[in-house]
């Protein structure tokens, strides 16, 4: 006989109704024809009848009396249950290095509830309603009612734990959960805007990638039958590539790489395949940053683009130098389109594709006598170290080869008399000097991201303070050692900020819970915090200086990823400067909204890094207006700046060298600085789990 599925479960639960009588349950079929059922999938009549896929059952909804003490029972096991799992979370994650939530607003925390359905990209665009373009990576949609804040929980200090976790995006429109790294400044903004926010309200949420280049559409281009363009349009193209890598890298020789093109344009079948794909990266990047227009209906050389990556097919068994320059070349094209993770696989595969023909390695002058072809070797592997470790360091991902194992010399001038005629023309118009200081600054930049936002236990195990005292006393080494023609152009600015920000991040939180009321031991940042703060945004208002004469110079171009991802990177240090330094708050609340302004113009015109910046810029606007009203409700926000009378205002309005200031010059030459407000800060916040929101497939 077939019974009920709820008669069954209500019987397994309820021992009390075990005796009584059950109901037999008629299929649909026999019941229509009041016959007597045998029960079974099919029964006997339906298979009698050769109906038996039709077979089916109803589905029954018993009613049954449950006393009101059960139910509140299982509403205090529910609750129960609920407070075990955010102990249990509190107990076995941890926050990642820069976001520690936070402390003295009274917020409780919020548990994070993993993913487990994920969906095709494919699939994501059948849905009725647009997928959420915010994720928050600690709280659901709604807050959690249910915790309370444990102002008398131990301390403990994020960046000393050994169990940090990192942060994963794993929302249902990916196939795999996706790594949001802490050293981005996307990632930073949304850290930024967390710390400012009403306590009363949900968290602010991290934003989405969604201006890029999709697979589909480079896979429908090129058209078919894409033709080479006329020599003239050739040449043109090249030289504006060649204009604009060679102003800061050395992917191909200048001379070589004009005469081929004529050979190439004139009978493209007798070019290898390698190097018709090098020419279409060329041509890709030279159309990138030659365009003016506004991108209207087609990015500029993707087109070009997209035939390089069709040609470039299977990876060479007996690779050269060319396949290098143009994994190089797409590289840059990837980034320029955003394609961020696309261009560290191609720069990573470049680096090692010169591992493989030993470019890491210092070749015999025996067995390769010509001079200028070994200088070429050694340029090109360490550009490649750089595309490697540059791209790698912000996605907080490792590079392909470590120092160790690197024995090739740095790039060097040669005399014209030791250079062989074909290969007089790679040293003009490139600067050694700038080539090995950006190669010693790279190792600087990964040595940054490995000691202060590293989850590996080896690199916890020292206090933060030092951590960071030891990356700027590296940089301040590299400075000294800099040519003088160097000095003024080259400050380490992007590093600076990387290495400091948190500390500025922190010291901001303390300065929000105090003038909240809601930190117990009210914390100060102490005077060696201070220079450090003072250091970043220092560093911030140089480069946005900087940026902004390129763009009046002209050198700024419509689709320079690198000028706009340190213009973001810029503006999102002054806006943090415009509420925390009270004497420059107005200054800097200026420039962050010309900043923000060029970064809206480079919008327009098409750039998608551009386009991706100004979703943060937006929401950190809006942050900043929301948290003027909760401050001083009655001023507008350019004049607003909380009470910093306690702190050393040494700064200069003309953004200099940031290293000439005399009270960093002190602090460098100190031991360890005393960073123990930070342990103090942590101390009072509260849990923030992994970056695993709450939602359902179809969202």
């Amino acid at each position: 006989m077939q019974h009920s599925p709820d008669s069954l479960n209500t019987d397994s639960a309820n021992p009390r109704r075990k005796n009584l009588p059950t109901k037999v349950v008629a299929c649909h079929r026999c019941h229509s024809k009041k016959i007597k059922c045998s029960g079974g999938q099919p029964c006997q009549n339906c298979v009698h009848a050769e109906q038996g896929s039709d077979c089916s059952y109803p589905e029954r909804n018993r009613k049954i009396k449950v006393s009101q003490r059960f139910i509140d029972e299982l509403f205090e096991e529910i609750d129960t249950l609920k407070r075990q799992r955010v102990s249990s979370n509190e107990n076995f994650n941890t926050t990642p290095p820069i976001c520690t939530s936070r402390q003295g607003n009274g917020r409780p925390p919020q548990p994070s509830m993993a993913q487990d359905a994920e969906e095709p990209e494919s699939q994501t665009g059948a849905h009725n309603s647009q997928p959420n373009t915010d994720i928050n990576p600690q709280t659901n949609s709604q807050p959690n009612t249910h915790a309370n804040p444990q102002p008398d929980a131990q301390p403990s200090s994020v960046f000393d734990s050994p169990y940090e976790t990192p942060w994963f995006d794993n929302r249902n429109i990916f196939h795999t959960p996706i790594l949001i790294s802490e050293e981005a400044d996307a990632a930073f903004a949304t850290r930024f805007r967390q710390v400012i926010s009403d306590p009363r309200v949900p968290e602010p949420t991290h934003l989405l990638r969604l201006n890029y280049a999709e697979d589909r559409a480079l896979l429908a281009l090129p058209e078919p039958g894409l033709a080479w363009p006329s020599q003239p349009r050739a040449r043109f193209l090249v030289e504006a590539a060649l204009k604009y890598i060679c102003r800061c890298y050395y992917i191909t020789r200048p001379g070589a790489a004009r005469e081929m093109m004529d050979k190439v344009i004139s009978t493209p079948a007798a070019a290898s395949s390698i190097l018709s794909c090098k020419y279409w990266a060329l041509f890709a990047v030279g159309e990138l940053y030659a365009t003016r227009a506004p991108a209207m209906h087609s990015y500029p050389g993707m087109a070009y683009f997209s035939q390089a990556c069709k040609i470039l097919g299977y990876p060479n068994e007996r690779p050269g130098t060319e396949s290098i320059e143009t994994l190089l070349l797409l590289s840059i094209y990837s980034l320029a389109v955003n394609r961020r993770y696309s261009a560290y696989i191609l720069s990573g595969t470049a680096m090692r594709t010169a591992i493989v023909m030993g470019l890491h390695l210092k070749i015999p002058q025996v067995q390769l006598p010509d001079l200028g072809a070994q200088e070429h070797r050694k340029r090109l592997f360490w550009t490649t170290y750089m595309f490697d470790r540059m791209w790698g360091a912000h996605l907080g991902h490792p590079a392909a080869i470590q120092d160790d194992d690197i024995q090739v010399d740095l790039p060097s001038v040669l005399p014209n008399s030791e250079l062989s005629e074909t290969n007089l023309d790679q040293c003009d118009d490139f600067d050694v000097e700038y080539c090995v200081a950006s190669i010693k600054l790279t190792r600087h930049l990964t040595s940054v991201v490995r000691s202060i936002y590293n989850f590996h236990p080896q690199h916890q195990e020292t206090q933060l303070s030092t951590r960071v005292h030891r990356a700027l006393q590296n940089l301040q080494a590299w400075m000294t050692q800099l040519p003088p023609h160097l000095k003024i152009d080259h400050t380490p600015g992007v590093c600076v900020i990387l290495a400091t920000r948190p500390i500025l991040l922190h010291a901001l939180r303390v300065q929000i819970a105090n003038s909240r009321g809601g930190s117990q031991t009210g914390s100060e940042v102490p005077a060696t915090a201070s220079a450090l703060v003072e250091a970043c945004i220092r560093c911030a208002r140089h480069s946005a200086q900087l940026l902004a004469q390129s763009w009046i110079d002209g050198l700024f171009t419509n689709y320079d990823c690198f000028f706009t991802q340190y213009l973001f990177s810029s503006l999102t240090i002054l806006a943090i400067s415009s509420i925390y330094f009270g004497q420059e708050a107005h200054t800097d609340r200026n420039s962050y909204q010309e900043a923000s302004r060029l970064l809206a113009e480079l919008k327009d015109v098409g750039n998608f890094v551009a386009q991706e910046y100004y979703h943060h810029v937006e929401a950190i606007t809006a942050a900043l207006a929301a948290y003027a009203k909760t401050v001083i409700p009655f001023e507008p926000f350019e004049g607003m700046g909380p009470d910093t009378s306690h702190m050393p205002h040494n700064s200069s309005a003309h953004p200099g060298v940031t290293w000439n200031d005399s009270s960093l010059l002190q602090l460098l030459s100190q031991p360890p600085l005393d960073m123990q407000f930070i342990d103090d800060v942590v101390g009072e916040t509260y849990y923030q789990g992994r970056y695993e929101p709450d939602y359902a497939p179809g969202q």
